[in-house]
């Protein structure tokens, strides 16, 4: 019986289905009280976004497409989350930001991202434009990924004078990026 067959004796059973997994962050109690108080704090800003420099990381794959796993679900059951990859194949990743006033160019990485890399993509790629995304007082907003919230990053914004908008940890991430 060939692999096909299979699959349509399967669908026709009416029992499972052949569905797209569903990924979730595992969030707790904490993230949750933090993740609502900071909604609050902000959910009063108007032109203050405006002072918002947006930016992110996006890692493409190489391997395999991202996000496109399917699994056959039982019609039965609840849906299943799946826990996202940590590890896998080769990836470019890129880096960039945008503001009120426009968008910065667009960076690649060649290699791991690691807390001097990201400073160093800061001062090519951001410091020289920022003025002009977000104003004379703008406002650096970035996720809490380990990179970011290094110690000599930290310490670094500070000397800088930049005004980073504190994110609560798990958050959603606002980017289109």
């Amino acid at each position: 019986m060939s692999r096909w067959t299979i699959n349509r004796v399967i669908e026709r059973s009416h029992i499972l289905k052949n569905m797209k997994k569903k990924y979730s962050p595992a969030l707790t109690t904490a993230h949750k009280i933090l993740r609502l108080t900071w909604a609050k704090c902000h959910m009063t800003w108007n032109n203050e976004w405006h002072k918002v420099i947006w930016s992110d990381e996006k890692k493409f794959n190489l391997d395999d497409p991202d996000g496109f796993s399917y699994y056959w679900h039982d019609l039965r059951k609840e849906e299943e989350i799946f826990s996202t990859r940590v590890q896998g194949g080769g990836s470019v990743l890129i880096w960039a930001s945008f503001g009120w006033g426009g968008k910065s160019s667009m960076c690649f990485i060649d290699r791991r991202m690691n807390s001097n890399g990201y400073r160093e993509v800061l001062k090519k790629h951001l410091l020289n434009i920022a003025d002009s995304l977000g104003g004379f007082e703008w406002i650096f907003q970035q996720d809490n990924a380990p990179v970011h919230r290094a110690k000599v990053n930290l310490v670094w914004f500070k000397s800088q004078k930049i005004n980073v908008l504190p994110w609560p940890s798990l958050s959603p991430d606002l980017n289109p990026i």
